[in-house]
């Protein structure tokens, strides 16, 4: 397997306009199949590759990741996504990854799922137990 670029070469094949749209998919693909999955949605953003950027929107939801789902987002894409957004932030809060809960909530305007998130992860990070939306006990691992 060929080396991977470091960070002056990787930013220089992302942002460069000979890049072509199959070798910025390619680069996608490369870094997706070594679960560098930031790195492959910045290359398969700059194909605007569907496919990929589904993949890993969809990898991001299982694993409660606001940051990695917004990294999926495509122009346009910020308003059509509520169901996905609240299908991560069930999984965040199921996961205890209150943080992320806490910002999905916000960005869903939920008030009452932001305020329950924060003081989840307040009690986390004061070293008490929480108890999850259902009444069941929560991993407190940080």
């Amino acid at each position: 397997m060929k080396e991977w670029p470091d960070f002056l070469k990787k930013k220089e094949i992302l942002f460069s306009p000979k890049t072509t749209r199959e070798e910025a998919i390619a680069w996608g693909d490369r870094y997706f199949e070594a679960q560098r999955l930031h790195d492959a949605a910045a290359f398969y953003r700059r194909a605007q590759h569907e496919e990929g950027m589904a993949k890993i929107r969809e990898i991001a939801i299982e694993t409660g990741d606001l940051q990695l789902f917004e990294e999926t987002l495509l122009e346009g894409e910020r308003e059509e996504v509520t169901e996905e957004l609240r299908r991560l932030v069930r999984r965040a809060e199921e996961l205890g990854r209150w943080s992320d809960a806490r910002r999905a909530y916000e960005r869903l305007g939920d008030e009452v799922g932001k305020k329950r998130a924060w003081e989840a992860l307040s009690r986390l990070l004061a070293g008490e137990t929480h108890r999850g939306p259902g009444g069941q006990s929560q991993p407190q691992t940080l």
